[in-house]
C-alpha cells in the first residue's frame, strides 16, 4: 500500500513540476470550467487555447482564444473540436507582433462576468479570465523523417554500420512554415520580451 502511495505521490510532482512554474497551482484549487452559462464569477481558472485576435486598449490587452484541451503539462492541445471561445483581459501590454494569431497560450486568473461580442456577424456570449499570467507557448517545427532505404534490401550487411553504409541513414526534413527572414524579426522581438513568456 505505502508503495502505491509513493508512486502516486511521484507522479503527481511529475506532472506538477512539467507545467510551467507561474501556471502552476495547489494541488486542491478547484478551477472554473469553460462556461458561458454557469456563473464561475470569482473562481480561479487555468484556460488555454489558440490566439484568434489580440487588441490592445488604453491600460489592459484582451487576446480573444479559441479554447483546446489543455494536456498534463497545461499546454493546449488543438484537434478539431473546440470548448469554445473566451476572452482574457491582462493588465499592461502584449504586444501583438509576439502575441501573434494562431499562436497557442495558456492562462491563469481569475472568472469574470461573461460579456457579449460577436465572431464575425454572430453574436457569441464570451466567457471572461481576469489574468494574473499568460504564457507563450514556443512554436513546435514539424519534423518530417524519410528513411532511404539500401539498395540491397537482402544483403546480410543490411543497417549495420552508417558510416560503411551512408545511404541507410535518415534524412530529416524540415518544413519551415515561415520565411527566414520573418522569423529573424520574430526571434529577436522574443528575445525582447522573454520575461513575458515565462
Amino acid at each position: 500500500m505505502k508503495v502505491l502511495l509513493l508512486s502516486a505521490s511521484v507522479i503527481l510532482l511529475c506532472a506538477c513540476s512539467s507545467i510551467p512554474k507561474k501556471l502552476q497551482l495547489s494541488q486542491v484549487t478547484d478551477l472554473a470550467p469553460l462556461s458561458s452559462h454557469q456563473s464561475h464569477e470569482g473562481q480561479p481558472a487555468r484556460w488555454g487555447g489558440v490566439i484568434a485576435e489580440v487588441k490592445n486598449n488604453a491600460d489592459n490587452t484582451m487576446i480573444e482564444v479559441v479554447s483546446f484541451k489543455l494536456t498534463s503539462s497545461a499546454r493546449p492541445k488543438p484537434s478539431s473540436e473546440t470548448k469554445g471561445r473566451f476572452r482574457l483581459y491582462h493588465d499592461g501590454l502584449l504586444d501583438p507582433v509576439i502575441f501573434q494569431k494562431g499562436r497557442s497560450i495558456t492562462a491563469v486568473g481569475i472568472v469574470q462576468s461573461a460579456e457579449e461580442g460577436e465572431i464575425g456577424e454572430h453574436k457569441y456570449k464570451f466567457p471572461v479570465l481576469k489574468a494574473s499570467h499568460v504564457h507563450l507557448w514556443k512554436e513546435i517545427q514539424r519534423v518530417d523523417v524519410n528513411v532511404i532505404p539500401a539498395p540491397f534490401m537482402y544483403s546480410p550487411y543490411h543497417w549495420r554500420s552508417p558510416l560503411l553504409y551512408p545511404h541507410n541513414r535518415p534524412v530529416v526534413i524540415l518544413n519551415k512554415s515561415k520565411s527566414k527572414s520573418n522569423k529573424n524579426h520574430v526571434g529577436a522581438s522574443e528575445r525582447k520580451s522573454s520575461n513575458q513568456q515565462q
